[in-house]
């Protein structure tokens, strides 16, 4: 762990006052960025995310467009039950352009509107035949037709939603009076404990909570009452592809169908290369290979896991989250982990540290963070969630 250059407030410059002394220094200093030394192995996800810099001008949240490409497929929000239905609902109607032309089945459609999910369209394009179509039908995005010699939209809609995500300061602040602090124990031996505590904060405290908010944060506006949070994996448009299992098993062809579905959605230059996963997921997914596994009398070891699969999509890294076992047994993520940026609000690494003394008695220390979560091209991560984690329903693993 990188050290602090945070100064202890006995050291201080003090100037007397009734009742004891307040240090003319509060010592707040810049922690260097320790992320990237930790040894934790329950935290890969801040190991992995990488950091970006402040920005120039601080601002209370980060924008940022989608760096995907545009989809060519997506599906029908609701069933077309007549011929005739011109106003169709598709499961994002950001994805569309009007001149568009779709394919459902062997129709094809031509959109002239757009509201929302809502599509206004000519029916029966091309000489093809109106149909019915059921819920959840496959959409095919083609290339549009514009009107011959008709102005063409100087700018049509498509996939240009502006996301974002909050700034949250996040304090973690211990109290030791003097006598707490050089009182010598037996796990501080030669006292020291606002120093220790200090290091306990960085080396596991704020790690695996901020891990925990990477995981699970929902991202809300703050006032001048509730305060700001960023969001996490779990936040709704990080992640435009999810599916629900429903308590099923988990199988191979779940993955690939969600591999399938993200090359759709964004080509094979932005496929996700990482897993992310509790261990025990991580055992299903390599049980998955059983059969193909071999030995020879000359090894000397084995292990029940497979740390990556090579696709059809491209090598797919398998990364074990610790955390996800307790908090998100029956999540399994596939993402880019460059798409992930830690962003400080303005100081170096969004950290400081310092202390102070409290009528002379009584020393306070913190740790405080100010930074976001950047979760670029949502098009090119995937969830699976809601199967079965019960042993038992997995042979593989009998």
């Amino acid at each position: 762990m990188a050290s602090t250059v945070a100064s202890g407030a006995q050291n201080a410059q003090s100037t007397a006052v009734s009742g004891g002394t307040v240090p003319s220094d509060l010592f707040i200093r810049d922690v260097p960025d320790w992320i990237d030394k930790l040894q934790r192995t329950d935290v890969p996800l801040q190991k992995m995310f990488g950091t970006a810099p402040a920005p120039s001008t601080p601002m209370n949240k980060a924008e940022w467009g989608w760096g995907s490409p545009d989809p060519y497929s997506t599906t029908l929000g609701a069933a077309i039950t007549g011929t005739g239905d011109t106003l169709i609902t598709v499961a994002d109607g950001d994805y569309f352009a009007v001149n568009d032309i779709i394919l459902i089945g062997s129709e094809e459609l031509r959109v002239t509107g757009i509201s929302g999910n809502t599509l206004t369209v000519e029916r029966g394009f091309a000489g093809t035949t109106a149909a019915t179509a059921s819920n959840g039908a496959t959409v095919i995005i083609m290339a549009p037709a514009a009107v011959e010699n008709a102005d063409d939209p100087d700018s049509p809609f498509t996939q240009g939603e502006v996301d974002y995500n909050y700034h949250q300061i996040s304090s973690f602040t211990w109290s030791l009076s003097k006598r707490a602090d050089v009182t010598p124990t037996y796990e501080h031996r030669s006292g020291g404990r606002a120093s220790a505590e200090l290091r306990k904060k960085m080396e596991h405290t704020a790690p695996v909570r901020m891990e925990l908010t990477y995981l699970l944060g929902q991202r809300a506006a703050g006032t001048g009452s509730p305060p700001s949070a960023m969001g996490g994996l779990r936040q709704p448009s990080y992640i435009t592809t999810r599916t629900n299992l429903s308590s099923a098993i988990l199988t191979e062809t779940d993955l690939m169908d969600q591999l399938q579905t993200i090359n759709n959605l964004v080509g094979g230059s932005l496929m996700p290369d990482t897993i992310v996963c509790s261990p025990l997921v991580k055992r299903i997914v390599s049980s998955w290979y059983n059969e193909t596994r071999r030995s020879t009398s000359s090894e000397t070891k084995m292990t029940n896991h497979f740390d990556s699969i090579d696709t059809d999509f491209g090598p797919v890294k398998i990364v074990s989250h610790y955390l996800m076992s307790p908090v998100a047994p029956d999540k399994l993520y596939v993402m880019n982990p460059s798409d992930f940026k830690r962003r400080p609000y303005a100081s170096s690494t969004g950290w400081n540290t310092g202390n102070y003394e409290t009528q002379g008695w009584h020393t306070r220390g913190f740790l405080r963070g100010d930074f976001t979560l950047i979760a670029q091209r949502a098009d090119a991560r995937g969830e699976l969630y809601g199967f079965s984690t019960t042993k038992g329903d997995y042979a593989g693993l009998a």
